[in-house]
């Protein structure tokens, strides 16, 4: 069975503001993070444009203190995605269809690891900015606090814990400035630019100096908003409705399968971390 290591914790880490901030916040109170970048297929690109900002962060904290993984998580998207997505779409719009299940199965990703590595906690960098509701700038459905209970909720049940130490800490503007005093890189279409998801960006030689991955299938999923400002109405029920039922089957099945194929226990090592 794994040793657990409890002074350690992994982050969700796309290399963007929230999640960068989030690993420097928690860098200076465990002795070790891990950073996991999930590769979930599918038109997702640029997996490795974080490194300059992952060598940032060894830099200050020291090398020892900071593992970066990319995480294959095509099995897990494509359970809780691609399996009757165009139903899905249909009923619950592309963003939940599509962007849910990416958020969910980069969670479920980050259990899975805390679960074979010893590893007691994991992160994010929701924010409450980013929450529907919210107009002062992009927001993802991801962020509601209800979806982030389930997460919670379901990570309890493996013995893992799910928090959220940036969701309310600071702005994102704040976060933004004392990541760039610390030498840290952001993407030029995350410094305040009006429209950063605008098809007319793709024709700019900035946009491509990348420090965090591109999805462009989630792009293309949300193309009424990137061209034209047209925002989903999606709603917490609506998201809570679509994603329950999917995780209840991870639970029941794809968890204990994951385990079982590779000769462990999954019971035995949820009541060892218990």
């Amino acid at each position: 069975m794994p040793q657990m290591h409890s002074s350690e914790v992994i982050v969700q880490f796309s290399g963007g503001i929230d999640s960068l901030y989030t690993a420097l916040f928690l860098g200076e109170k465990y002795t070790r993070i891990h950073l996991l970048t999930f590769d979930k297929g599918y038109l997702h690109l640029g997996l490795q444009y974080s490194r300059p900002n992952v060598e940032r962060l060894k830099q200050i904290l020291g090398p020892e203190r900071v593992v970066f993984r990319v995480v294959d998580t095509r099995p897990l998207f494509r359970e809780l995605a691609i399996r009757g997505l165009r139903r899905n779409a249909r009923e619950f719009g592309n963003e939940i269809a599509w962007c849910i299940p990416c958020r969910a199965s980069m969670a479920l990703a980050c259990i899975l690891y805390a679960l074979e590595n010893g590893i007691p906690a994991f992160t994010d960098g929701a924010n409450w900015e980013q929450a529907p509701g919210r107009e002062t700038i992009l927001v993802t459905a991801d962020n509601y606090p209800g979806y982030l209970q389930l997460i919670h909720d379901f990570a309890r049940d493996f013995q893992v814990n799910y928090f959220s130490p940036v969701y309310k800490l600071n702005s994102r503007h704040e976060r933004r400035r004392l990541l760039l005093d610390q030498g840290f890189h952001i993407d030029w279409n995350s410094l305040d630019v009006e429209h950063p998801k605008s098809l007319a960006n793709l024709f700019k030689a900035q946009y491509y100096r990348r420090f965090q991955p591109i999805c462009l299938s989630g792009w293309l999923a949300h193309w009424k908003r990137n061209l034209f400002g047209v925002r989903e109405n999606t709603s917490e029920e609506q998201v809570l409705n679509f994603i329950t039922p999917r995780l209840d089957r991870m639970r029941r099945e794809f968890f204990p399968d994951y385990f079982r194929k590779r000769g462990l226990d999954l019971k035995e090592i949820v009541s060892q971390r218990s």
